[in-house]
């Protein structure tokens, strides 16, 4: 049923005289509430009390909510109503009945978020309110819940349902109606078609959908910036939305990549239904085209946006700007291609300078051209063309590959090292050389990640966040002199430490543990009885938590 037609037959039966139980069921977030709050606007001869159950944990405290907005909408003074009060006005809860008959003329109540409602309270205690009003006051009861959530008091509801309940309606509205009640609250990419995506992926959750808008808002300073690029523009806005839809209904991104990163071993991969919906809420071919595209350089920037609210605007529309080169490139490359594979009168020597020019122009960053995620393979491919078609300048390629790749590598270092779909060692398969240029590039990187204690300190907390490889690496390359001087120069870099220590795995971590005790044990002997206190202070603690072994009884004072 649609949205029209329920608003239809709701009206129809609420109109007339005789008091009726009417039920709204419907999922969480599809908009029950603001269905209900918009609709009763058209109840003109109507006066309507609503009543969240949730926060409610006694009969009386509704009976009190009711009391005061049934008399409140009668408009009748205060004192004219003591009579039906018990007791004095601070403890209107408690002994409050329910006013006449004749004052429930043309009220409506309607109770909402049944599937909250408190454990104090028993569903029984609920519907036998509603059937008071209904029976005895001759009042017209509209219940909204999700049944799906009842939990045991769906057993409850469905003893009584067939005595009490007059009317049942399901509101699952369609992606469409939903989205009409959020729309203008868009205020960027109003001309894109976000409601093809909704009806695709039949999603009606009024929460789900706002989140998406918020994000498409958060995002309007870069739409100046793509609106002459329609390819550009699909994929940045695809990205966001689907990206958005992610979010609103998953708490873990990390958990979420890592099981899209196990499609590619087979072996390690066992399906999960919440994992699968969420892929399924990317568009493309497959399930590998779906997991390369959450490892783009815009998925990663949208990743932190949502984990953070807050967006790098600069280094977005840097990604951007190259995108629009990108496809200003890739467009260029098709037609020369396209004059290559089917234009007689294109000569191949014609097509290697033209693919020679283009290379040349732009360097490494071809590589990137057409692609949502970091992938040179098309580069090596060109490179590939032109030694096969241009034999003799076979040499001048190569160097100038070598070159270009070199560059990438130095500048994507996280991505050759955390990319786990084979497109690194294909890079590095195109040259031996490649390959010693990128440990010396990971040896200056460790190096550089090093060598301040401040540095340090952010490596620890990534250890801790993260525990990747490279990180446990560049800890472990850390001499005992140099965390002997941050020890004694940095009072910040010292408690680092030791939170470090009493949280990381140090049996991953072993060389840095034991380079860090090493000097603990060094300092706890030297002259300075300063340093011989806090040190042993610090390897007491250590020792305890078992984290180091107590190697000898005269290096810590018992």
């Amino acid at each position: 049923m649609s949205v029209k037609n329920l608003k239809e037959k709701l009206n129809n039966i609420l109109k007339k005289d005789e008091p009726v139980v009417v039920s709204i069921n419907g999922k969480w977030g599809v908009g029950k509430t603001y269905f209900w709050h918009q609709f009763k606007e058209q109840l003109t001869d109507k006066k309507v009390a609503y009543v969240s159950l949730f926060g409610k944990e006694t009969i009386s405290s509704i009976r009190t909510d009711i009391f005061l907005q049934v008399i409140s909408k009668k408009q009748k003074a205060w004192h004219a109503t003591a009579k039906h009060i018990d007791i004095t006005i601070p403890y209107i809860g408690i002994g409050i009945t329910l006013p006449d008959k004749q004052d429930f003329k043309d009220i409506i109540v309607c109770f909402d978020d049944f599937e909250r409602l408190s454990s104090l309270m028993e569903l029984e205690e609920v519907l036998g309110l509603i059937s008071e009003l209904k029976e005895q006051k001759n009042c017209s009861v509209v219940m909204i819940l999700n049944e799906d959530e009842l939990g045991d008091n769906k057993e409850t509801l469905d003893k009584y349902k067939e005595k009490l309940i007059d009317y049942e309606f399901s509101y699952a509205p369609r992606p469409f109606e939903s989205l009409e009640i959020l729309q203008d609250k868009l205020t960027a990419f109003k001309e894109y078609p976000l409601q093809d995506y909704l009806t695709k992926h039949k999603i009606n959750n009024i929460r789900v959908i706002s989140r998406i808008i918020n994000a498409l808002n958060d995002f309007s300073f870069i739409e100046s910036h793509i609106k002459d690029t329609p390819e550009v523009t699909t994929e940045i806005v695809d990205s966001i939305i689907q990206i958005a839809a992610i979010n609103a209904q998953n708490s873990s991104f990390r958990e979420f990549i890592e099981y899209t990163k196990k499609l590619f071993t087979p072996d390690e991969f066992e399906e999960n239904k919440k994992y699968e919906y969420l892929l399924s809420l990317v568009d493309g071919d497959n399930k590998h085209h779906k997991a390369l595209f959450l490892e783009s350089n815009v998925v990663s920037s949208l990743f932190k946006y949502c984990q953070t609210s807050l967006i790098d605007e600069e280094y977005f529309i840097k990604i951007v700007e190259v995108k629009i080169n990108n496809q200003n490139l890739s467009s260029t490359y098709e037609n020369i291609n396209e004059k290559h594979q089917y234009d007689m009168s294109y000569k191949n020597k014609a097509y290697v300078s033209d693919l020679w020019n283009l290379l040349k122009e732009q360097g490494y960053k071809i590589s990137i051209a057409g692609y949502t995620f970091l992938y040179p393979g098309h580069f090596i491919y060109y490179i590939k063309q032109l030694e096969t078609l241009d034999v003799e300048n076979k040499a001048q390629y190569r160097n100038f590959a070598l070159g270009c790749l070199k560059g990438f590598i130095r500048g994507n270092l996280d991505w050759m090292r955390d990319d786990s779909f084979g497109a690194p060692r294909k890079l590095l398969d195109f040259d031996p050389e490649l390959d010693s240029y990128y440990e010396q590039c990971t040896v200056e990187n460790q190096q550089e990640s090093v060598d301040s204690s401040e540095k340090i300190i952010s490596l620890m907390h990534n250890v801790i966040k993260n525990g990747k490889s490279n990180e446990l690496e560049a800890l472990s390359q850390i001499q005992k002199p140099k965390i002997k001087q941050y020890i004694l120069s940095d009072a910040r870099y010292f408690k680092e430490t030791f939170d470090f220590l009493m949280r990381c795995d140090v049996y991953t971590l072993k060389k840095y543990v034991s380079n860090i005790d090493l000097v603990l044990r060094e300092l706890s002997q030297s002259e300075d009885s300063d340093h011989v206190y806090k040190a042993k202070e610090v390897l007491d603690s250590l020792v305890k938590e078992e984290v180091i072994k107590l190697q000898n009884s005269d290096d810590i004072s018992k």
